[in-house]
């Protein structure tokens, strides 16, 4: 038998060529990736539940997040947030789920993304968003073909499909047939697409304005088959001109809000937004505090 001396030196000498061999090993090399596909892992459990019962309403918000820091009293009806980006941003509020976008095609979108998109669902994402207005070109829009976009989605986004629910391309109501969108959803054959954001906009929040907004999404829905809707931005009467009151907006979402919370197939919707400086309807006064109509759309209350 061996001595407990002579066991404890071999031990040591293991542990030293250990530590030697250690150190012959060569620095691995930082990896770049542009496609999802190269760095995707799915979860075991796949996509998360889907909650219909949950809040409906967001908010989004360029950053940094202090515009979004008072939407967490009790009664709050907001529970998640986007910023046109993939990055999830630092002080980000824990009440509110970060929604990542992959905002267009070029590289400094790309470039980034799996492993933004990656390090979202692992912090709790749920879902992902696509493609800013590829349907317009246009300041602040993505600008991208139907086919394109498709052969785009295919790559950056259906990788993920195991792991989160995929969003198609967030197009505009400045398209009122919806050409865009069904020649997108043609062409991305093989894709999970499992719900579509839309963007609707009116100069005015009149009496016909609840029920444009109401005709659109129907529009949308009847074109889309059985996938869910997320209405990701809309205004009314602040867009693309002011021609309304921030009472008569109040107004407008006294009834836009109950209809789309009560409709199934809308699944979530965001008012558009929360920048102060924003003299069309911003939610969020300067104090950091909800407006009159953030205090309506966040929490039902007519201040």
């Amino acid at each position: 038998m061996f001595s407990p001396h002579t066991v404890i030196i071999f031990l040591l000498s293991l542990l030293g060529l250990t530590i030697a061999l250690a150190g012959l090993q060569p620095t691995p090399p930082e990896l770049t990736f542009s496609n999802a596909s190269e760095i995707f892992s799915p979860l075991p459990q796949g996509k998360p539940p889907y909650h219909p019962r949950q809040h409906k309403r967001g908010l989004p918000f360029n950053n940094p997040t202090q515009w979004i820091q008072s939407y967490s009293g009790p009664g709050s009806e907001v529970n998640w947030a986007y910023n046109w980006d993939s990055a999830v941003p630092d002080n980000m509020p824990r009440n509110l789920q970060f929604v990542p976008m992959l905002w267009g095609g070029q590289p400094g979108h790309t470039i980034n993304w799996a492993r933004n998109a990656q390090n979202a669902i692992n912090r709790g994402a749920s879902h992902l968003l696509a493609f800013n207005e590829p349907d317009q070109c246009g300041p602040g829009q993505s600008c991208i073909g139907p086919v394109q976009a498709a052969a785009l989605w295919k790559r950056y986004m259906e990788p993920f499909t195991n792991q989160a629910w995929l969003g198609a391309p967030a197009t505009t109501n400045a398209d009122p047939d919806h050409k865009w969108l069904k020649q997108f959803l043609a062409a991305c054959t093989g894709c999970h697409v499992d719900f579509v954001p839309i963007h609707w906009y009116n100069s005015y929040a009149d009496a016909n304005t609840f029920q444009y907004l109401v005709n659109w999404i129907q529009g949308v829905k009847r074109d889309i088959g059985p996938r869910n809707i997320w209405v990701t931005e809309f205004n009314a009467g602040g867009i693309p001109e002011i021609h309304a009151s921030e009472d008569q907006q109040i107004s407008f979402l006294r009834k836009a809000l109950p209809w789309m919370d009560n409709t199934d197939y809308i699944e979530r919707y965001a008012w558009f937004w929360t920048d102060p400086s924003f003299r069309g309807g911003s939610i969020t006064a300067g104090n950091r505090q909800p407006t009159k109509l953030g205090y309506q759309y966040a929490y039902g209350i007519h201040r």
